[in-house]
C-alpha cells in the first residue's frame, strides 16, 4: 500500500521529469545553457569532372554515383581537403532532363581530424554534373568531428557564375 496518493504521484513524477529534461538541456549547451552556433564560409574554384560510376541500368539512371575531391578553402584561409558522393536517386524528376541526386559531402581541415558533414537532395540537369550557375542549394549538417562533433545546421551551396563555389555553414554545436 502506497503512502504517496496517486494524484500526487503522478505530479512528483512529471516535475521530475522535467526536471531531467531541463538538465539535459543544459548538459548539450555551452554554460549559459545555449548551443554555440558560427557561420563558417568555405570557398572553392570550379569542380573537377567527377569520377562517374554508372551503377544502374546503363546511361543515366538511378544509382549513378559522381565522386568528387578537390582542395577549398576557408576565410581564414586554411586548407579545407573536399570529398563529395552524390548519387543519382531519380531520373527525369521533377522535370525532363532534371535528375534528383543525394549527396554526401565531407570537409575536413588539418590532419582531418576536424570536419563537417553535409546531406540533403537537389535537382540537377540531366546532362550535368553539377548545379546550375547562379543557383543555390540548402543541405543538412548531419553531424562532425574534433571541434565540430555533435554539429548540427545547414549549409548554403552556391554554384557562382564564374563556376567557383561558396558554402556557407551555419553550425549549431
Amino acid at each position: 500500500m502506497s503512502l504517496v496518493p496517486p494524484r500526487l504521484a503522478q505530479l512528483l513524477g512529471i516535475g521530475a521529469l522535467a526536471v531531467v529534461l531541463a538538465g539535459s538541456l543544459v548538459a548539450c549547451g555551452n554554460d549559459d545553457g545555449n548551443r554555440d552556433s558560427r557561420v563558417i564560409t568555405v570557398t572553392h574554384p570550379a569542380t573537377p569532372d567527377p569520377t562517374y560510376v554508372d551503377l544502374g541500368d546503363p546511361g543515366a539512371s538511378v544509382g549513378d554515383q559522381r565522386i568528387w575531391n578537390f582542395a577549398g578553402e576557408d576565410e581564414d584561409g586554411n586548407a579545407v581537403d573536399t570529398n563529395w558522393v552524390m548519387t543519382t536517386t531519380a531520373v527525369d524528376y521533377p522535370d525532363t532532363n532534371v535528375e534528383t541526386r543525394n549527396t554526401l559531402g565531407v570537409l575536413t581541415w588539418g590532419d582531418l581530424s576536424d570536419s563537417l558533414l553535409l546531406e540533403g537532395v537537389g535537382h540537377y540537369p540531366g546532362e550535368g554534373a553539377v548545379l546550375v550557375p547562379a543557383s543555390t542549394l540548402a543541405r543538412a549538417i548531419i553531424g562532425g568531428t574534433g571541434q565540430f562533433a555533435g554539429a548540427t545546421g545547414w549549409v548554403d551551396s552556391t554554384h557562382l557564375e564564374d563556376g567557383t563555389w561558396t558554402h556557407v555553414f551555419h553550425v549549431e554545436s
